[in-house]
This record gives structure tokens, C-alpha cells and sequence, in this order.
């Protein structure tokens, strides 16, 4: 009995969890752009982008750009930078907390030197 209780915790825990959380890979870019936008499905105000660098750039920045804007129904979301400039030159990660947005993208705003770079970026959101 204390097995399929602790077990039914567990299950509750980890539905819980997910319903309050998202995660979307937003693409690859090999040059200063934009990624598309991502309505994240909940008011998220805990981010983490995880950037994953190729090619070796010697020059490589981006930042987590968030919106309240609807990105699918409005025709020019006030995009607000949650992150600063961040540095890419090689793979990391980083968070941003305390800023509630619905919508996100991705924002390479530097990106040279290297063979060929690319930059992959994938995101979790948290209410």
C-alpha cells in the first residue's frame, strides 16, 4: 500500500510539473537573425535558452527576446530583450527569471569568423 502510494505521488508530481512547464527547440541559424516566434502556452517567468555552437565562431551573441503579445494573431509583438547579450562563442546555457512574457524567440544578433557556424537553440519556460 505505501508502494502504490508513493508511486501515485510521484505521478501526480510529475503531471504537475509538466502542465506548468514548456520546452520548444527553436532552430538553427548560420547568420544574425531572428527565430520564429513561439506562443509558450502559459504566462512563463522562469526561462532557460540552451545554445549549441558548430564551426567555431570567433564572434557569436544572443539573447532571449519575450513578448505579451498573442505571435501568431498580432502582426508586430512588442518584443522586450529578457537576457541581455549573451556570449555563444562556444555551447552554454542560461537563465533569466522574474520576467513573465507569453510569447519568446531567439535573437542571434552577432554571429562571424569560424567554418560554417551555426547556432541550435532550445528553450524551457516555467510558470
Amino acid at each position: 500500500m505505501k508502494r502504490i502510494r508513493f508511486l501515485f505521488g510521484v505521478l501526480l508530481a510529475a503531471t504537475l510539473f509538466a502542465q506548468h512547464t514548456s520546452t520548444f527547440n527553436l532552430g538553427t541559424l548560420s547568420a544574425v537573425a531572428t527565430s520564429n516566434p513561439v506562443n509558450v502556452g502559459l504566462v512563463a517567468h522562469k526561462h532557460t535558452l540552451q545554445v549549441t555552437v558548430a564551426g567555431s565562431p570567433s564572434t557569436c551573441t544572443v539573447e532571449l527576446d519575450g513578448t505579451l503579445d498573442d505571435v501568431v494573431l498580432t502582426a508586430s509583438p512588442n518584443w522586450q530583450n529578457l537576457s541581455g547579450s549573451q556570449t555563444c562563442t562556444s555551447s552554454t546555457a542560461f537563465s533569466v527569471v522574474d520576467r513573465p512574457v507569453t510569447g519568446i524567440r531567439g535573437n542571434l544578433t552577432a554571429l562571424s569568423g569560424g567554418s560554417s557556424p551555426t547556432v541550435t537553440l532550445k528553450y524551457v519556460g516555467v510558470q
